[in-house]
């Protein structure tokens, strides 16, 4: 299992355009709908949900998480 890291936006957004890495959303759902600034073509996860969805993340790929 890789570290954890914090990695800047612009390598963040370069890895995803690369294809080697996908953005996984995990803010809260009531957050959600005040937010302006979702990232367009993340996957978004409840936090409370994500186990049960662990099989809809790649394994071929890194997964930046982003929350608030």
């Amino acid at each position: 299992m890789a570290d954890n890291i914090r990695i800047e936006p612009p390598e963040g957004k370069r890895k995803v355009d690369a294809g080697e890495a996908i953005i996984l959303d995990v803010v809260q759902p009531a957050t959600w709908n005040q937010m302006p600034e979702a990232i367009q073509g993340a996957l978004r996860i409840a936090p409370d949900e994500l186990p049960d969805r662990l099989d809809e993340l790649p394994t071929n790929r890194g997964i930046i998480a982003y929350c608030t």
